[in-house]
């Protein structure tokens, strides 16, 4: 009887954890990606967008790794300042100029990126950082495997 007891609680354990967060996405990349280089290409409006958000590492990797943790407010602005920095972003129509931004990926990714860049066209949200992080969502959920962020 008391063995039953322990499974059921163990299970009930594993299910109240899996519904805490959702899957890993890091268990969906290869060891080597995102490539150190690409990387680099945003070092640079990073540490800006750090300091003009005060957005914190742990969201950010929770976000980039946690298939169910859509964001928040302050990771919207983040994301909407490395747009910026990176010149990606149309003012004039509050949305990704999607052709400057992949402009710089790789050629062997390519590919991928516009697969994931079409998917995600009809942005939604009432504000830049809104609207920032829908792309965000939008491509993490198209592409869990080729998604990252710095």
């Amino acid at each position: 009887m008391s063995y039953k007891l322990l499974v059921l609680a163990i299970g009930l354990v594993q299910l109240i954890r899996s519904a805490e967060c959702g899957r890993n996405l890091t268990e969906l990349r290869a060891a080597n990606y995102p490539p150190d280089f690409l990387m680099d290409l945003f070092k640079n409006e990073s540490a800006v967008c750090h300091n003009e958000t005060y957005v914190s590492e742990e969201t950010i990797v929770r976000f980039r790794d946690d298939e169910d943790f859509d964001g928040t407010p302050e990771l919207g602005c983040y994301l909407y300042c490395i747009f910026r920095e990176k010149n990606f972003w149309i003012n004039s129509r509050n949305e990704l100029h999607l052709t400057k931004a992949l402009e710089i990926v790789p050629v062997d990714f390519e590919q991928q990126a516009l697969k994931m860049g079409l998917k995600c066209l009809k942005v939604k949200g009432d504000d830049n950082c809104a609207r920032a992080l829908w792309y965000h969502n939008c491509w993490k959920k198209s592409s869990p495997a080729h998604y990252f962020l710095i």
